[in-house]
């Protein structure tokens, strides 16, 4: 069941270690093209992750065209400062840092509400969390990924504050380790792990709300049938 702690895996892309490897052998590959002068392999790295920092910039900013004039921001940025990278981090991490940081000056500048250390989220979050009536953890998974089942997901993520829902899709859709996250996001990984209990369980709660709503409407349709 979706709903279940253990089920977030189902926000991960299954992507296998062997292939991880093999992207970041690739981009250390094409690192060194550029820098070596080769434009070219620059364009490949652009071709490889502006799809998924796209992504990225979009549920922070939640505007196409501001998330695109983001994107073309981070890639200058990038190519700008690739003799720089040291190869501490992974260049994805470094790459989605550098997008992230775009991201948070742009919502600083323009939506400087938007990026408070909100606190109504806490008020909901902090408490434990119940498990779900059994009516609801039966729902069959062809349901919640359904296109309707994705949707919901999708907006109560994007309802969330825009801290905890950078974590939750670096940790929970990108697939980046919890220490990779509090790089991208820099904070500690105490933080990180704050920040994505709270939006898991807000998520969570909102989607539990969702169903057990439509099946108490479903009921109450059936018994006025009989």
């Amino acid at each position: 069941m979706f709903i279940s702690e253990s089920c977030w895996y189902l926000f991960h892309p299954f992507i296998c270690a062997s292939t991880m490897c093999a992207k970041t052998e690739q981009d250390s590959q094409a690192i060194a093209r550029v820098i070596a002068g080769d434009f070219d392999a620059f364009e490949e790295l652009v071709e490889r992750y502006q799809g998924r920092i796209f992504r990225h910039l979009r549920k922070m900013v939640g505007d196409n065209q501001v998330a695109e004039d983001l994107l073309q921001e981070t890639f200058l940025a990038a190519y700008r400062g690739l003799k720089g990278f040291a190869g501490a981090s992974s260049f994805s991490t470094w790459l989605f840092r550098i997008a992230t940081n775009a991201a948070l000056m742009f919502l600083r500048k323009n939506r400087p509400e938007s990026i408070e250390y909100d606190d109504e989220i806490r008020t909901r979050t902090d408490l434990p969390f119940f498990p779900a009536p059994i009516e609801f953890c039966s729902t069959p998974l062809d349901i919640l990924l359904s296109d309707e089942g994705r949707r919901k997901i999708e907006e109560a993520i994007d309802d969330l504050p825009v801290l905890y829902r950078s974590v939750m899709v670096l940790r929970d859709v990108e697939g980046f380790s919890l220490e990779e996250v509090s790089k991208i996001m820099d904070s500690s990984v105490a933080a990180v792990k704050s920040r994505l209990h709270r939006a898991r369980n807000s998520v969570r709660e909102t989607l539990a709300a969702y169903y057990m709503e439509k099946d108490l409407a479903s009921n109450r349709r059936i018994t006025k049938s009989k």
